[in-house]
């Protein structure tokens, strides 16, 4: 099987890269630039492909900022995980989409194969500058977690191109936003390479899709309805009719076929490699939402008060326990998650490691993160009253986006299910604790060894017994592993004990029944342990707030005055013409006409 991370000498791709002070005033000017800021909290006036339209600008501003070369992507160097974690991706999580789409599925599998024919290399040049939309179409209406069986044909012809197919209606694939959106589209699609009769296994194949206005022929697109609460794209359902290929289409050798069936999961998961790498990104983004959510709920929270109008003093809502605890609680988690993103990459971009155990950290990191953000924009959106229902102050937007993060590059709770099959199998291993005797590892080893028992009992991880008893636990198992990894790494980083100790009493409040019947850390100890870390955090909280630097990514209306005063002043304005009976109540004659 071919290693996934592959080293490639970027001067094949003439470059035009800034030097590296222009780059960094690029990304730095993105969120006060006019697509970022001004208008933005109007979008909600947009129509639905206005605001497509809006994203795909920022995505492109995004891409064009970061200017990554073919080594930052093929080999995952920072700047990469960089442009992930900008904040300025969390401001449009549609552009966000768009972006990872384009730089990590597409370009990062297109990248492998720029010396096959020049025709890749000059697509993957166009692809980075965005002169194209790039898509990555692998599930399909009928096959989501088991892409392996997607039945999409391309049938290798006499000529040698290929006969691309979509079979049936469950063969179509889905999600992708191919629909014209005003520029030209291609896409990677993954198909079953048939030669002669015979399946030779899933396979790439790169091909246009549209020139922004008409799809290609044979290819029909179908415009899905937009996701609510999320920055919209034009998510459709996609099928070919004998789409006609050239050689150059497919990416990488004919090959043979194999009836191993390991070979073939093997061969499989490394062609679809950037998934994997699209999982650990998605997980990384979401540090700087749930920065945002914890900025914005904390800075409302502090100008947001209660008590008689004009008193001299009301009393800010961020005073109540229940207002900054979930502040602080998401604060130190996204300062947790930073040190934790930094390990894991260290071992997910090892060549050296088992590539089961690299995936591994991937899932483990995105599990993890992506309930710390559902939980977060949950809890902080509520905190907020009827403010925390609109998407113009992003909270509530976020967690809408992260509900779709949850499942896009492997549903989290089927990478879970896999993942802790394969532990609780010892096909590999993953790293120990380095303090076993901390509650999270204990913790951890104890949801490991009672559900190995299961499995030895059961008769295998195929049994109906483990479908009841073990999988319905697998997210809960893998975010054990991420809570204590998380915290091993801050605590290996010397973060401050305020923002660890914080960390630990949230984590273990997340399954505090198993810390009540198994350890002496009952309800009231964890209740006195949350308590105290709390205390002691609150003071911080400001200079919490500040250590995030999303001030100039969280310009929302009800973040200061200021901003709520142009927000009020710019919205639709509906009032009666004036008149010189204008304060004369209305009879109910009158309403009665309306």
């Amino acid at each position: 099987m071919e290693n996934p991370t592959v080293r490639i000498n970027s001067s094949i791709r003439p470059t035009t890269l800034l030097p590296s002070p222009s780059r960094r005033d690029a990304i730095k000017a993105l969120p006060s630039s006019p697509l970022f800021s001004g208008n933005k909290i109007f979008e909600g006036y947009l129509s639905y492909d206005q605001r497509v339209r809006l994203s795909l600008a920022r995505a492109k501003a995004l891409v064009h900022a970061y200017k990554l070369t073919i080594d930052d992507i093929a080999n995952l160097n920072q700047p990469f995980w960089d442009l992930h974690t900008d904040p300025a991706m969390a401001m449009d999580t549609g552009a966000g989409t768009l972006v990872t789409i384009q730089i990590n599925l597409a370009a990062g599998t297109l990248v492998k194969h720029v010396r096959d024919h020049p025709m890749i290399a000059q697509l993957v040049d166009d692809v980075l500058a965005f002169r194209v939309l790039a898509h990555y179409c692998l599930t399909e209406v009928a096959h989501g977690l088991d892409a392996i069986n997607i039945e999409t044909t391309a049938t290798l012809l006499s000529d040698g191109g290929f006969d691309l197919h979509s079979p049936n209606p469950g063969a179509a694939k889905i999600m992708p936003p191919t629909s014209p959106c005003g520029i030209p589209a291609i896409g990677v699609i993954f198909a079953k390479l048939i030669v002669k009769g015979n399946d030779y296994g899933i396979r790439p194949f790169v091909l246009p899709f549209n020139d922004g206005k008409s799809m290609m022929p044979g290819i029909t697109a179908k415009l899905m309805p937009p996701r609510e609460g999320a920055p919209p794209v034009y998510h459709s359902i996609t099928a070919f009719n004998h789409v006609r290929l050239p050689a150059y289409a497919l990416l990488g050798p004919v090959g043979s076929k194999s009836a191993d069936r390991a070979l073939v999961r093997a061969n499989h998961i490394s062609t679809i490699w950037r998934t994997a790498v699209g999982g650990l990104a998605l997980g990384a983004s979401m540090i700087p939402a749930i920065e945002r959510a914890g900025y914005i709920a904390g800075r409302y929270s502090q100008r947001r008060t209660v008590g008689v109008p004009n008193a001299p003093k009301r009393i800010p809502i961020l005073s109540f326990r229940t207002q900054h605890a979930p502040i602080l609680v998401a604060l130190a988690q996204s300062f947790v998650a930073k040190e934790f993103l930094k390990v894991t990459l260290a071992n997910f971009k090892n060549p050296d490691s088992d590539l089961a155990v690299r995936m591994a950290w991937g899932t483990i990191l995105k599990a993890t993160l992506v309930d710390h953000g559902k939980i977060a924009t949950s809890v902080l959106s509520s905190r907020m009253g009827a403010q925390g229902l609109f998407a113009h102050n992003e909270i509530c937007s976020l967690h809408t986006s992260i509900l779709g993060l949850s499942v896009a590059e492997g549903d989290v709770l089927g990478l879970c299910i896999r993942l802790v099959s394969e532990l609780l199998q010892e096909r590999y291993h993953i790293p120990p604790s380095t303090d076993p005797t901390s509650l999270l590892a204990r913790h951890e080893a104890h949801l490991f060894a009672e559900n190995q028992a299961i499995l030895r009992q059961v008769g295998g991880h195929r049994s109906a017994d483990f479908n009841n008893l073990v999988l319905p636990k697998s997210e809960l198992i893998v975010r054990s592993i991420g809570h204590r990894m998380a915290y091993d790494a801050a605590v290996a980083a010397g973060l401050d004990g305020r923002i660890t100790d914080l960390y630990l009493a949230a984590a273990v409040k997340l399954d505090g029944g198993w810390y009540a019947e198994h350890t002496d850390f009952g309800s009231a100890r964890q209740d006195a342990a949350e308590n105290a870390a709390i205390s002691a955090a609150l003071p911080f909280l400001d200079a919490w707030l500040e250590r995030t630097g999303v001030e100039r990514y969280c310009q929302v209306p009800i973040l200061t005055d200021q901003n709520w005063k142009f927000f009020v002043d710019g919205l639709r304005e509906y009032s009666s013409a004036p008149s010189p009976t204008s304060s004369v109540p209305y009879a109910l004659p009158t309403l009665a006409k309306l």
